[in-house]
């Protein structure tokens, strides 16, 4: 893998549980040269290539996806249209996937994909993607915002992972917010 990606710890502007210091070390320590190489791929079918910046600054973004689930686990989060890929190719690691899941917030980060013809499921997503970015400017020193656009059109709308206080038990204790009307949301049928 190239150089590796600002580390998610080093990135933050709140204060931390040491459990949560210990899982974010996972994050910041995880192998993602599996992620480069699918993400590469994708991009290669595409007829896309991005240089090695491009691709390290799209991996730290997924590292911040990751954060937010661990420190906000008591709501849903949405990501962005430029992170989905990289989210993707990780999940597509299905063990290494798992396990790091496992470790990160103690159970299985599920992807919830939009289905841009349910009106009402854009306007979940909506919510949560406003909320997400909300999230991720009281977290971090730093969001990059052509993986984190703070304005984006239904288009761009994509997926999200589901948060709730049922799940994820091993890190809500620390969650560092309580649940939220925006962080609410499931992509049911």
């Amino acid at each position: 893998m190239s150089k590796q990606p600002l580390s998610i710890f080093s990135s933050l502007r709140v204060s931390v549980h040491p459990e949560q210091q210990k899982r974010l070390s996972v994050i910041d320590h995880e192998d993602f040269s599996g992620v480069e190489r699918k993400v590469r791929e994708h991009f290669a079918e595409l007829g896309q290539r991005f240089p090695d910046d491009y691709v390290n600054r799209g991996i730290h973004a997924l590292r911040q996806y990751y954060a937010v689930a661990l420190l906000d686990p008591a709501n849903a989060h949405a990501v962005s249209r430029p992170v989905d890929p990289f989210w993707h190719a990780h999940i597509l690691h299905t063990e290494q996937y798992m396990e790091f899941c496992d470790r990160v917030v103690g159970e299985y980060m599920h992807h919830q994909p939009l289905d841009h013809a349910r009106l009402d499921h854009v306007q979940v997503i909506r919510r949560l993607y406003g909320y997400t970015i909300e999230v991720m400017e009281k977290f971090f020193i730093t969001i990059d915002s052509e993986f984190w656009p703070s304005e984006v059109g239904d288009a761009e709308l994509i997926c999200m992972h589901k948060g709730n206080q049922d799940i994820y038990q091993s890190v809500q204790a620390y969650r560092l917010l309580e649940p939220n009307a925006r962080g609410a949301g499931s992509l049911r049928a």
